[in-house]
């Protein structure tokens, strides 16, 4: 059974991020009204914007009233999801989110198991955004290659595309920490050809559980990358990584904050080119197959995006519990849809 999406809450609306995806909602769901929240409603977004705080349960039933379905943009993703998960549920709201943490998601999904979500028929589904839901759906173009061992995912950010604060923040958290496999986030700094250019790239989180990627039946070790247009940039990260990764959590969100200016002015040497490089590799490391996709205007469109993909998936049939974006998304679709953006999508097949 279809499910009604008649009004769509976008909780922060005014980032960098979710500015995007409420505008890329009322593109791709027309029939749909979509609503900006924010902590301070109307004062931040304008009038018919709602007031919400994703860390406070006092506020956020009214703001979910009549809604059908909250995207929860309000990164970084650092907090206890409970409160805004027992909300939906209570309100029986389908909830998406751009969430790239791994423990954030495992956090949603014990919170819904303990609200009920499955029984109540609300469907959560969280790391709507380029990793890891992306990665994971174009990955899956890899599940009839038998020598599969590993994906490497690399991402290539365009500089001159300006970030919030809380985007800012997202980047910085994981730099210097230990990854699943012992490993540190930018502990070095490695090339790897994207977009027919050498670019640099250090280790980051993927926001997979364990860094594995289930493509079809099998579950594989996924290595994430994420870099910059500009090599300098990635440098002053992997310099700045074991710093940062001495500092309380709470310090960071200040801190990005202060460096949001910064961040700004690279804006003006930088590019807005973005470039997402998913690799299917055999046990010796060999590449076997892969899927490019290039962003020459609007990068940051492409994380924002699959929200919307799957707010289409969950209006076309009836899905509950916690859900990937690869359980609702097939890679044609995607692909499909990255080019209706703009993207270039390339595929190099296996041999």
């Amino acid at each position: 059974m279809a499910r009604a999406i008649e009004t769509v809450l976008v909780l922060g609306a005014r980032g960098a991020l979710g500015s995007r995806a409420a505008r890329l909602l009322a593109a791709g769901l027309p029939a749909a009204r979509v609503l900006g929240a924010s902590r301070r409603g109307e004062a931040a977004l304008g009038p018919g914007a709602r007031a919400a705080d994703v860390r406070r349960r006092e506020g956020l039933a009214r703001a979910l009233e009549g809604v059908d379905l909250v995207v929860n943009a309000v990164g970084p993703y650092a907090y206890d999801p409970a409160p805004l998960v027992e909300a939906c549920v209570a309100a029986r709201a389908a909830y998406v989110d751009l969430a790239e943490d791994a423990a954030f998601a495992a956090a949603l999904r014990a919170a819904a198991v303990r609200a009920g979500a499955e029984a109540a028929g609300v469907a959560f589904v969280p790391g709507c955004s380029t990793t890891p839901g992306l990665v994971e759906v174009l990955a899956q173009r890899f599940a009839a290659l038998p020598a599969l061992a590993s994906v490497a995912a690399y991402l290539s950010l365009g500089s001159g595309n300006a970030p919030s604060a809380g985007l800012l923040a997202g980047l910085l958290r994981p730099l210097g920490r230990r990854l699943p496999d012992g490993g540190r986030a930018f502990g070095r700094v490695v090339r790897r050809d994207a977009a027919g250019r050498r670019r640099a790239f250090g280790r980051f989180p993927s926001g997979l559980a364990g860094e594995l990627a289930r493509v079809g039946a099998r579950e594989v070790p996924l290595r994430f990358h994420a870099g910059f247009d500009r090599a300098a940039l990635v440098h002053a990260l992997r310099l700045a990584a074991p710093a940062l990764a001495a500092l309380p959590s709470p310090v960071l969100a200040p801190l990005a904050r202060a460096l949001l200016p910064v961040a700004h002015l690279a804006c003006g040497v930088g590019t807005p080119l973005g470039v997402l490089r998913v690799e299917a590799l055999d046990a010796r490391g060999a590449e076997l197959a892969a899927v490019e996709v290039v962003a020459e205007r609007a990068g940051l469109d492409v994380p924002a995006a699959p929200c919307v993909w799957a707010a289409r998936a969950l209006r076309a049939g009836a899905r509950t519990g916690v859900l990937r974006l690869a359980d609702l998304v097939a890679p044609d679709e995607a692909v499909a849809a990255l080019r209706a953006l703009g993207c270039t999508v390339a595929e190099r097949a296996a041999a």
